[in-house]
Parts: structure tokens; sequence; C-alpha cells
């Protein structure tokens, strides 16, 4: 998606900088609040440029606002914390609407268990049963350590259809870490694995202890804050399918 949008920019703003993404995902994840910064070259207002930009953007892609911020403003550096969310849809037959945004399942998932394991998440500690890339094997356990604020489920029911969203923030990601944490979630929520397990699991820092992380298409980055908490100043990307390389 970095690609995209970096074409989109020298098309309309020929000479701008590279751009700087808040965060990155995996091909398939989404993103509903993605920041990016760069060296802007445009003399018109801030409105114009973005309407030039999702004028020539893929369908999938827009940029929900730009405005002018300090020229030290870096986009993934200057985040003080990101919040990702993800959707699973539990019915009797595939959700044909949230199909590329959503994990459909026909097993049950028990919303307290759900939310009893979610809630173990939260604290300083190192990540690595959770990080993917191979990185508990190959990097110290203090370079895995991540600050999870929070960490909650969400769960309502609409007839046979029961719709579950995890939603994370934290100051850092590990790579696919929140796509494991919610496979972690699941084997308590569908009776797999006790609660306790998730404090064993994060005791043995080893991604090796944990079975696949959950598809892609139903995770979403929500959204990037900085120090002011306020990240509707900053311009943003929002997008589907595509991946940020």
């Amino acid at each position: 998606m970095q690609g995209v949008v970096d074409e989109a920019i020298q098309r309309v703003a020929p000479g701008s900088g590279s751009t700087v993404f808040a965060g990155r995902t995996d091909r398939g994840v989404h993103a509903l609040g993605q920041v990016v910064s760069l060296d802007l070259s445009w003399k018109g207002s801030a409105e114009r440029c973005r309407d030039a930009l999702n004028s020539i953007l893929p369908r999938d892609v827009a940029v929900g606002s730009l405005e002018w911020v300090f020229p030290d403003f870096h986009a993934r550096f200057d985040a003080q914390w990101r919040e990702y969310r993800y959707e699973i849809v539990v019915s009797p037959t595939p959700p044909v609407l949230d199909r590329r945004y959503s994990w459909w399942r026909r097993q049950p998932i028990d919303a307290d268990l759900a939310a009893d394991a979610a809630g173990r998440f939260v604290g300083t500690m190192p990540f690595g049963s959770v990080a993917g890339s191979g990185k508990s094997q190959t990097v110290p356990a203090e370079k895995l350590i991540r600050t999870v604020t929070r960490s909650s489920w969400v769960s309502s029911i609409d007839g046979e259809v029961v719709r579950h969203e995890f939603r994370i923030e934290a100051t850092g990601f590990l790579p696919r870490m929140v796509r494991n944490i919610t496979a972690a979630v699941v084997e308590v929520g569908t009776g797999r694995q006790p609660v306790g397990w998730i404090d064993a699991l994060l005791a043995a820092n080893d991604r090796r202890v944990l079975g696949e992380a959950v598809p892609p298409e139903g995770l979403t980055l929500w959204r990037v804050c900085y120090d002011d908490e306020d990240d509707s100043r900053h311009g943003s990307v929002q997008h589907g399918e595509h991946g940020i390389i």
C-alpha cells in the first residue's frame, strides 16, 4: 500500500519526499487510522491536495485528512500508542458482506472466558510467545518487551449471529503480535485451553508454544495517537486489502 500512496503523491506533487507510515501491517490487514508523514511539494491548500490524491487513488485507499505539521514531525517515532481491532463473526453461514473484514467461524466462543484471557495481556513484559518472524528464537527477551495498556473483548448478538471484537492498545507491537494474541484468546474462549494457560504462555516467551495465528482479514489498525491524543490533525490514510511494505 505504501507504494500505491507514494505513486499517487508523486503524480500530484512531484518532488515530494519519501513517506513515513506510523505502522506496518501484514498483507490482507486493513487500516482506518493509518498516519503518514512526508515533506510535501505542494503550494495549494491541504484540502485541495487531499482531494487531488483521492481522485487518483484506488477505491480501497483514501486520504481521510491532510494537515501541515512541524517539519520534525515523524509519523512512526512520535506515535505514543496504537490501537488494533480484530473482528470475528460466529454464524451458521458465511457473512458474505463482511468476509473481507472478519474471520468467520461456526464454533462458538465464550465471551466471558475470552474477556478474561484478553485482560491477561495488559502490562509491560516480553511478548516473545506472540511474536512472529522467529523473534522468540533470535532476539533477546529484553528486546521483546512491549507495554500493552488495554486488551479487551467485546461481543454482541443478533439472532444467530454473534460478533466478537478484540481491541488492544500498546505503545508498540511486534510482528503478528495482535493476530497471535487473538489466536491465544480464542484457544481459551473455545475451551481448548484454561484461562491460566495464558500466564504460562507469556512466561514461556517462546512462539513455539502457540499454534497458528488467526487470518489477517479480520485485523484493522484502528488509530494512532500522539502527544495531544488527537490523531485527527495529522494526515491519515485508510486502506482495505493492500498491505504496507
